[in-house]
């Protein structure tokens, strides 16, 4: 699949972690994303208490747990879109393995996706897309550009209002804001909701080869059970705002 292209290409490694039980592989691959102790509180209401685990690059790992557990409050965190109360956490974007730090520096590794955003007003598909390239300083073809909006089903809806789509076409705009400039890190809350079967299939797909091709790592909040286990390897589980369980997908299907 085509993407846009950053004007240097950073490639991490591969993959797999641990966290409540031992590893059962070595964990001699490059660390992505190392979350440490996070804490997120709403004034008396405690949602995330104490949130421990590491992301191998080329990872793809599922955030699942009931409503109100803290799963998009721990990807917003993730995604630097909010701060947590307690903890930190540290990103290894380079080849090198060295820390990346600044907002932006790690801001411009990352790519979300978000069940409800905001447009701005009168602003159409296409403006919002060019923003997106042109704030990122993208370098991208014209028949990059045009198949990927072919492959999220918006070629004809370019010139139209972004306000004004359903939810199922915001939802692919989303998807394609957030994978235009092929971050390091990719982080998809709810990816399916709204989209009809033809939709989820082929937008899985994308996924699936973009992940492979650009060697991403992927962070999937999902209430979805069909789309954790054709996209994940790795489940973390979260209740009562702390990690319940953090397994490989396989060990979680025989539990």
């Amino acid at each position: 699949m085509a993407g846009a292209k950053k004007t240097t290409t950073k490639k991490p490694t591969t993959k797999k972690t641990t966290a409540k039980k031992p590893a059962t592989k070595t964990t001699s691959k490059q660390i992505i994303m190392d979350v440490q102790g996070i804490e997120k509180n709403y004034g008396k209401v405690e949602v995330l208490t104490g949130i421990d685990f590491k992301v191998y690059a080329g990872e793809t790992v599922a955030i699942v747990g009931a409503n109100g557990a803290g799963k998009t409050t721990l990807s917003e965190i993730v995604a630097k879109v909010k701060e947590p109360s307690k903890g930190k956490i540290q990103y290894f974007f380079e080849e090198d393995g060295e820390e990346s730090i600044g907002k932006g520096e790690i801001s411009s590794n990352i790519g979300i996706q978000f069940q409800d955003s905001a447009y701005p007003d009168f602003y159409k598909v296409k403006d919002l897309v060019n923003f997106v390239i042109n704030a990122a300083g993208l370098e991208i073809t014209k028949e990059e550009l045009e198949e990927l909006y072919e492959t999220f089903d918006l070629t004809k809806l370019k010139k139209e209002v972004a306000k004004g789509l359903s939810g199922g076409q915001q939802q692919r705009l989303n998807i394609l804001l957030a994978i235009v400039n092929n971050p390091k890190l990719l982080i998809l809350d709810e990816v399916g909701t709204g989209l009809d079967v033809e939709s989820r299939t082929k937008i899985k797909s994308y996924i699936k080869s973009y992940a492979e091709e650009h060697s991403a790592t992927i962070l999937l909040v999902s209430h979805n059970s069909d789309e954790v286990m054709e996209l994940a390897e790795r489940v973390i589980v979260i209740h009562n705002g702390k990690i319940f369980n953090d397994l490989p997908l396989k060990e979680i299907i025989k539990e």
